[in-house]
């Protein structure tokens, strides 16, 4: 008999040391790592990984205090098989049980980045290099402006101009390949079927022309309301085989930004150049916006052939002319 009551108690002691632990890892799930820390950390779950991975990282990271309780956690408990895969951003002031619904129900982390009209291709990577979307910018510059038909056949080379400018939201790990995705699926969506409806009636003949054409717009239009006139003025000067004579090719040819241009920076050797060469440079010199690639696509009918910014009322907006005369009568009355 005695034996049997050796086994018995043997059996209590462990019962009772299965009761007393688990206590403890119940009790450890209970308490955060820090209580005092409420930074937060950024934790990423990747495809594949196993429960034992997951609860060894949220320890390395201070992010839990018991890495056994843990993974004892996700392999018992009903939705332990739940988590999520994607970056999560948790706080070691939170309890182990907090950060296990944590990773069931929060949402993946994005990233947003806001790419203004009329920038150009070094300028679109330095505000992917601030947002953290990418690491390097030479990369993304050497992408952008080599490997467009890698994007799809309607791109060429270079994606200047069709980096379309708005907000975006990106995945939280992304690089120069998902961010220049990112552009070139927005203007295959948006851009294209705007031109398929329109092309029919458009004095322009290509996309490529009205991208080119609106990057110029992007570049001298200061009032919104403006934008057709200005494309209109363009057009009619194509049609009669006049130079553009457009300053913002200058600025582009030239690489830099200048408050007043010179006469010898017109004489710029550049195909670029619009007043050394007729018809539309080569390639856009910024990236446009919706409202300027619309009005290259239906440019508001006038007889104007020239413009020039009324500095009188300095609110940016212009002043058109039929003729030469009118032109340097503006001229002389807004120009200060």
């Amino acid at each position: 008999m005695k034996w049997l009551f050796r086994a018995f108690l043997v059996l209590m002691l462990l019962a009772l040391g299965l009761v007393g632990a688990g206590y403890h890892y119940g009790q450890t799930l209970l308490l955060p790592a820090d209580p005092s820390n409420s930074k937060k950390v950024l934790f990423e779950i990747k495809g594949g990984m196993l429960g034992n991975e997951v609860a060894r990282d949220l320890a390395r990271q201070g992010l839990i205090k018991d890495e056994l309780a843990f993974r004892l956690l996700l392999r018992f408990h009903p939705q332990g098989k739940d988590i999520r895969v994607g970056f999560f951003e948790l706080s070691p002031n939170e309890t182990a049980l907090e950060i296990f619904h944590d990773l069931q129900h929060a949402k993946d982390l994005t990233r947003h980045a806001t790419f203004p009209e009329g920038l150009v291709i070094p300028q679109v990577a330095s505000v992917a290099k601030k947002a953290s979307l990418i690491q390097d910018e030479a990369k993304f510059r050497e992408m952008a402006s080599r490997g467009g038909k890698s994007f799809g056949a309607i791109f060429p080379e270079s994606l200047e101009g069709y980096l379309l400018p708005d907000t975006y939201e990106f995945p939280y790990k992304c690089d120069e390949k998902v961010v220049l995705k990112r552009f070139t699926d927005e203007f295959r969506g948006r851009v294209v079927p705007l031109w398929e409806r329109r092309k029919a009636k458009s004095p322009l003949k290509t996309l490529r022309e009205v991208v080119i054409l609106a990057s110029l717009i992007e570049r001298e239009a200061q009032v919104p309301q403006e934008r057709p006139i200005i494309a209109g003025v363009y057009v009619n000067r194509l049609k009669v085989g006049m130079m553009l004579q457009c300053d913002a090719t200058i600025q582009y040819a030239l690489g830099k930004q200048k408050a007043v241009l010179l006469y010898s920076d017109l004489e710029l050797d550049s195909p670029y150049n619009s007043y050394k060469h007729y018809g539309l440079p080569p390639g856009p010199i910024a990236n446009p916006g919706m409202s300027s690639l619309e009005a290259a696509m239906a440019p508001t009918p006038s007889k104007y052939f020239y413009y020039v910014r009324d500095d009188v009322k300095n609110d940016g907006s212009h002043r058109f002319a039929r003729t030469d005369a009118e032109h340097n009568a503006n001229i002389a009355r807004y120009q200060r």
